[in-house]
């Protein structure tokens, strides 16, 4: 007797092959129905023999296509209809709206194989897809994912297009980027000013190639926005891509054409040659062997950002040259979004590069390619973008639809809805014009896409953050505003990521953080719950002299701390006209705010040991700090920092100054004094948590806080608290820096809902 089934799937089933693969399945298990995409997912209407059906429903999930990802299946009984075949129908809209779709990810082996086929018919056509690999995020305007609501709509497929998109057995089957040459979008090569570069029909890679390899700094538009691209063993075309995009110091990325190639310049591990040859194809931080190219690419660093082709251009460029390797940097100026529209990169670009690889199809969701690092054979993010968003987080039932709006450094906002958290793509800092409005439009975006009106709005306790700001305004439509304090968030999102409840003690140490006394925090130890949190210990407050001034001007910053631990008699640093103005700020607290900052103190200490003065960008002298301590050598009994038996525990700021400038006038090497710098911090931070423990008897200790990115302090806080016997649970899939807090945002403010019975 046959049985009928409605089965509706939800997850990331659209644009990845999924109803293909149900119609083939479907086929193989003699399922007579029919199955389409709508606004919540997949819906399948599957008859056939019961024991047929129960295999049918199990390989949904067990043997679902590469690029989706089941997060359910139901189903339910339906009257048998007698239906003798499987058709995949029109795409419908239930009036919820609850799909997801796939990140855009890199050209699959397939592809590539015709691609580099001079017998196919896409042979070295660059928009070469298949249901396996290419764009997604990038050209969705809308779902259902079909052709209309993407990019590609004013692209109609031809005759032979039409022919494999229809065709079941074909991997192009329902694909809905599906083009060639006849009917797809084109590449183009301009100047600067827009004119047209005569190349003939199909060298535009090898033209590309000819002027990189000529110092020629080039624009080339990728799958989520434009890269500049310099020569990387060219120490005047990387220097004079520095100059032109006003970045005195921050790395850029590299690409090489091979694995071999990478694996030639860098050590790299089994995990790093995984994640490098991943669909998602970050950038990945790499300990360079030797000097293989400008030291101009990272200055001062010995960890360089690489990543290997994603797109069918880029392998074509490195077929064209394999020795080759390129500066591969996001197309903006210094601290600007990423250039992705047509119209406006060609003025804000045409400063920069020479000439522009671009193509004809729009960009809907821009994105920055992710960068990760690995320590302990754990990949960590520094920035999470291309190829993970827009994966959702499945989480606990959310009781109202919540948008979490970050934070104003490296933002990236969340929002909530049923069981699902959806992470934007990374947007940058706030502080520019320009990254806030693409913030405030991909917020648009992201509420359309996912039809999630927000009925909640969570932000920052900073009063001047513009993320607040716009999350006030969203609020005054009688929407509910929730609050949350940075470093909480920041341990919640772990706590968010492994499915804790808590109370664990949350060492968040960061930059710059708003604290519920009106000071900067950034040395936390919270016993943090969801919903709430006790603030344990902290460094000892030391006044920032001249405010977001002293980010930049560190050298403010280690005066301050040597004033601090020895007055007007402060050693090693200088006494002119500007020291004395900053010792005069700081003793009247003329726009001296507060801060126990551990990347201020990091900053401060990099000053007084002559190893950075002022910095072009965030954490610029925290790095090169990092490097020094990387070629010296720790104590063998690190020093602990004192601090009393209080409540909350205050580590004293001032004794960690006394105890760098004591190794000072021993004339030790500075690389030793930054790695007994770097040490002690371990050492303290794993007692602290000790004497937490023997209070609370709590066990767990939860790291967060963009300080942790430096792989010394990550390394060794996990090694030492785990060798103490505390669990230890650190960031796997957001960021630990202030891309990550919108996911702790969500997490507070769905508990404190809950508490309320909302």
């Amino acid at each position: 007797m046959k049985k009928a089934l409605e089965i509706r799937i939800r997850g990331i089933v659209q644009g990845v092959g999924f109803r293909p693969f149900v119609y083939q399945l479907a086929r193989q298990h003699r399922i007579c129905g029919g199955g389409f995409n709508d606004t919540e997912g997949v819906l399948i209407e599957a008859e056939g023999d019961p024991a047929d059906l129960e295999q049918f429903v199990r390989d949904l999930s067990d043997k679902a296509p590469p690029l989706s990802s089941v997060m359910s299946v139901e189903t339910s009984d339906r009257r048998p209809a007698g239906r003798t075949d499987f058709v995949i129908e029109k795409s419908r809209s239930t009036g919820k709206r609850l799909a997801f779709y796939s990140p855009d990810v890199a050209v699959c082996d397939l592809c590539l194989s015709e691609f580099f086929d001079t017998a196919d018919r896409r042979h070295l056509y660059p928009f070469i897809t298949c249901i396996n690999c290419g764009p997604r995020f990038s050209i969705v305007s809308d779902i259902p994912y079909d052709r209309g609501n993407t990019a590609m709509d004013p692209f109609p497929m031809c005759d032979a297009c039409l022919a494999e998109y229809k065709d079941w057995t074909n991997r192009r089957f329902h694909s809905q980027p599906n083009a060639c040459p006849v009917c797809g979008p084109r590449l183009s090569l301009v100047d600067a000013s827009g004119a047209p570069v005569p190349v003939p029909d199909g060298r535009i890679a090898e033209k590309t190639v000819e002027l990189l390899k000529g110092g020629k700094i080039v624009a080339i538009k990728g799958t989520g926005g434009y890269h500049l691209a310099a020569n990387a063993l060219n120490d005047t075309a990387v220097g004079e891509l520095r100059r032109r995009k006003r970045r005195p110091f921050k790395p850029f990325a590299v690409m090489t054409g091979s694995i071999g190639a990478a694996e030639r310049m860098a050590v790299v591990s089994p995990v790093e040659r995984e994640l490098l040859l991943s669909r998602e194809r970050p950038i990945v931080l790499l300990k360079e062997k030797g000097e293989l190219m400008s030291r101009l690419v990272a200055p001062g660093l010995s960890y360089q950002g690489l990543m290997l082709p994603s797109t069918p251009f880029q392998h074509n460029l490195f077929s064209i040259d394999p020795e080759m390797v390129l500066v591969m940097t996001s197309g903006n100026v210094s601290d600007e979004p990423i250039e992705y529209c047509d119209e406006t990169a060609l003025a804000r670009l045409g400063r920069i590069a020479d000439y522009f690889v671009t193509y004809n199809r729009e960009i809907i969701g821009q994105g920055d390619d992710s960068v990760l690092y690995v320590v302990d054979v754990k990949p960590f993010f520094v920035r999470r973008s291309r190829g993970y968003v827009p994966v959702p987080f499945l989480s606990s039932e959310s009781p109202r639809t919540i948008l979490a709006a970050g934070g104003d450094l490296k933002n990236s906002f969340a929002i909530a809805r049923s069981r699902y958290i959806i992470m934007s793509q990374y947007l940058g800092d706030m502080a520019d014009p320009l990254t806030y409005a693409v913030f405030k439009k991909t917020v648009d975006h992201f509420i359309r896409i996912f039809d999630a009106e927000p009925e909640v709005i969570v932000s920052d306790l900073h009063p001047g953050y513009l993320t607040r700001g716009h999350a006030e305004d969203m609020a005054s439509s009688g929407r509910r505003l929730i609050e949350v304090q940075h470093h909480h968030a920041h341990i919640v999102s772990v706590m968010e990521e492994h499915c804790l409840d808590g109370p664990v003690i949350g060492i968040a140490f960061d930059g710059t953080g708003y604290g519920t006394d009106g000071a900067l925090w950034g040395s936390e130890f919270l016993i943090a719950e969801r919903g709430s949190f006790e603030r344990a210990a902290h460094f000892s407050y030391f006044p920032l002299p001249g405010g977001e001034s002293a980010i930049h001007d560190v050298w403010k910053i280690g005066l301050s701390l040597l004033h601090g631990r020895f007055g007007r008699d402060y050693p090693f640093m200088e006494r002119d006209e500007r020291s004395a103005g900053v010792i005069e700020v700081i003793e009247k607290k003329i726009n001296s705010p507060l801060t126990c900052s551990i990347g201020r103190i990091f900053d401060g200490v990099a000053a007084i040991l002559s190893i950075s003065r002022s910095v072009s960008a965030e954490a610029e002298a925290a790095q090169l700090l990092e490097e020094t301590a990387l070629r010296g050598k720790p104590p063998a009994r690190p020093y602990i920092i004192p601090f009393p038996d209080s409540d909350p525990i205050v580590i004293e700021t001032d004794e960690l100054t006394g105890y760098v400038v004591s190794l000072m006038e021993q004339r030790a090497s500075v690389g030793d004094i930054a790695a007994a710098f770097h040490a002690s911090i371990v050492r303290t931070a794993v007692d602290v948590a000790k004497r937490l423990r023997e209070r609370t008897g709590i066990g767990s200790v939860a790291l967060s806080g963009g300080v942790f990115h430096n792989r010394i302090l990550l390394s060794g806080m996990m090694e030492k608290l785990g060798a103490a016997g505390f669990t230890v649970y650190t960031h796997k899939a957001v960021p630990c820096n202030d891309g990550g807090i919108a996911l702790g945002q969500v997490a507070v403010a769905k508990e404190l809902l809950k508490k309320v019975g909302l």
